[in-house]
């Protein structure tokens, strides 16, 4: 084979890899368009609840519950040195979790898709992660899907407390997708 028709065969290949990724991304932008359109209708819906139950409820700051005694959310581990039981902290903990449970997709690093991810999730009464939303960047959904994913991993945690009764507690964690150059 000639150098001119090796060259035309490279130039074949690579056209056909170009319009490959962009069929990808044309396949992925309706992807994103969808979930909009989901997150929207949700939000909206959502909002009529909340109206409803606005109606209903006397807004009083003196009618919440105060807690004389509140603990956040732990886990405990058996500690590798003493062998003892050791307390962590939510926050402790699920830095390193993030740490080692991201997988940066494949398709975003393709796509070059980066950027940062607030995940909004609950741990509940028995401490288990419940998802409320995550935001991520334009055309982010795959980040947004990754981000969940790591969030939904977590371990059931010792739940937080208010005077010794399991409660509801709300997080916001940012998750960073950034490409290494």
């Amino acid at each position: 084979m000639s150098t001119q028709e090796r060259l035309k065969e490279l130039a074949r290949i690579k056209k056909e890899s170009d319009e490959q990724k962009k069929k990808e991304w044309d396949a992925y932008l309706v992807r994103v368009k969808e979930s909009k359109i989901a997150k929207q209708q949700k939000k909206q819906a959502d909002s009529i609840e909340k109206s409803k139950l606005a109606d209903n409820i006397k807004k009083d700051v003196d009618d919440f519950p105060k807690c004389g005694d509140q603990e956040s959310p732990y886990y405990m581990r058996k500690s590798t040195t003493t062998g003892f039981e050791e307390k962590i902290t939510f926050t402790d903990y699920i830095r390193k979790h993030i740490m080692t449970k991201l997988n940066y997709p494949e398709f975003a690093m393709d796509h070059e898709l980066q950027g940062r991810v607030m995940v909004h999730f609950i741990i509940d009464k028995e401490g288990n992660p419940q998802i409320k939303e995550a935001i991520g960047p334009k055309n982010g959904l795959i980040l947004e899907e990754e981000a969940i994913r790591i969030i939904k991993s977590l371990p059931t945690a010792i739940p937080a407390t208010c005077d010794g009764e399991p409660i509801n507690v709300l997080y916001a964690i940012p998750i960073n997708f950034q490409m290494q150059e």
